[in-house]
Parts: structure tokens; sequence; C-alpha cells
């Protein structure tokens, strides 16, 4: 059962009506939130998203905005966009490598972000995999459809999510 809306895939020069693109916090394989193996997730419990099958474990800020929360030891973000768009940023990691010592930058303390700002950066051995990173767009009710339109994104640099106009 899905509680949201899916993201599709989508090339960027045939979206409609493009409103929004979305950077991405990641670097990676860009796949769809059904992909998750968490059904809180996967099953878009939280709201429609799109996950990162990740190559590295930088996180950046996606949007210019407001740090509301930093949860699960720096590994969960929720940021509130200037456009009042509100995002959670998650990464999912072993919990090992979650502690302190493997957390080379994070945000704690920081409010305003800017647009491809670190959030968090895990030094962790390349051998942990999959690592994945999902983006969930929480108040995105009134929006019309969202597309991935690229199948691999490099963190702060390239679009994740395209927003739509409502119809």
């Amino acid at each position: 059962m899905q509680f949201s809306p899916v993201i599709s895939y989508a090339p960027i020069n045939s979206i409609d009506q493009p409103l929004l693109h979305l950077a991405s916090p990641f670097s990676g394989k860009v796949a769809p939130l059904s992909s998750h193996p968490d059904p809180l997730f996967s099953q878009g419990m939280l709201g429609r998203g799109i996950c990162v099958q990740l190559s590295n474990f930088k996180i950046v800020s996606p949007v210019h905005g407001t740090i509301e929360q930093i949860k699960q030891h720096g590994t969960e973000f929720i940021i509130s966009a200037q456009n009042g768009l509100k995002i959670l940023v998650n990464i999912r990691i072993p919990t090992e490598y979650s502690a302190p010592q493997y957390q080379t930058f994070n945000t704690f303390g920081k409010t305003t972000i800017q647009q491809g700002e670190l959030l968090a950066y895990f030094d962790i051995p390349a051998s942990v995999t999959p690592a994945i990173g999902s983006v969930i767009l929480i108040n995105a009710e009134k929006l019309g459809p969202c597309y991935y339109p690229l199948k691999q994104v490099s963190a702060g640099q390239d679009p994740l999510v395209t927003l739509t106009k409502s119809e």
C-alpha cells in the first residue's frame, strides 16, 4: 500500500511546467522510494520522496532555509525551505557508524543553512554498503506531480527532484 504519491522518473527536458528543481543532498544512484528497506519510507508514510544509493557519506542542504531538527545521531535533518517546503533528509547507515568518532563534520547548533552547505560528513569505510539517503517532501500535498530527472546525482550540484505546479 502506498500512502503518498510516487515520484517517477522523467528526463528533465520532458517535464511540463517545472516549478522548482530541488538539489540533491547526496551523491549516488537515484532509486524510487519504494526500494527503501524501511517500510516507513518505502510505503510513503512520511510523504512523497526519493532515495539515493550513496557513493559517499557527505550530506549537503538541498535548499536555503532553516534547520528545524537534527535527529538520529545527526543522520536525519528536517529543513524548512525559504519557500515554505518542509524536507526530511535522512541517511541510513549501520548504527555503529553513527557514533561521534565517525562523524567528522556536523551542523549541530546551526539554525540557518544555504543550498549546498555541508550538513554532515561521516568517515566510514568504503566496504560499508549499501547506504541509502532519502529525501521526503513532508508538506508537498498541494504540489502537482514530482519527478526525478536524473538517474545519477552529485551532492549540491544536480537536481534530485523537480516539483511541478498543481493542476
